[in-house]
């Protein structure tokens, strides 16, 4: 009985072991993840802020673009955008930040929790908009 008390010990401290590790290393991503989200959220803010700003103001300039316009039997766009110069730098200005990349700057940390999610999912794991574990219960039945 005492070899076999031996084992189960041993057993026990080896499986305490794992799963203190294996906690550890759940903090340590939860950690990278929060910091990635806290790093990238004010960031992707001034994005957010600036397409907003930007649309905004191709929507008060285009209402001005369309009272103004004169069809005419020699109307062109291109005359007409240069009579209103300023919906023309408007709409340029906001076709830049699409071309760029600007609607994807302005939901990084969106994306990376949706990435993560998707990884963790296979884990029986989700984060939440801040980036914090959370453990879903398993689906399968245990006997």
């Amino acid at each position: 009985w005492t070899l076999l008390a031996i084992i189960l010990k041993q057993w026990y401290q080896r499986r305490v072991r794992a799963t203190a590790q294996i906690q550890g290393d759940l903090r340590a991503f939860e950690r990278r993840i929060t910091k990635a989200v806290q790093y990238l959220e004010p960031k992707s803010y001034r994005w957010r802020i600036l397409l907003l700003l930007s649309v905004f103001f191709v929507l008060f300039s285009g209402y001005g673009f369309i009272t103004n316009i004169q069809l005419d039997t020699n109307f062109s766009v291109f005359s007409a955008l240069y009579e209103n110069k300023i919906f023309a730098v408007a709409l340029m200005f906001l076709g830049l930040l699409v071309l760029t990349g600007a609607h994807k700057r302005a939901n990084t940390s969106a994306i990376i929790l949706a990435r993560n999610r998707q990884v963790l999912l296979e884990y029986n794991l989700s984060c939440n908009d801040k980036g914090k574990l959370i453990i879903k219960p398993s689906k399968d039945k245990e006997i």
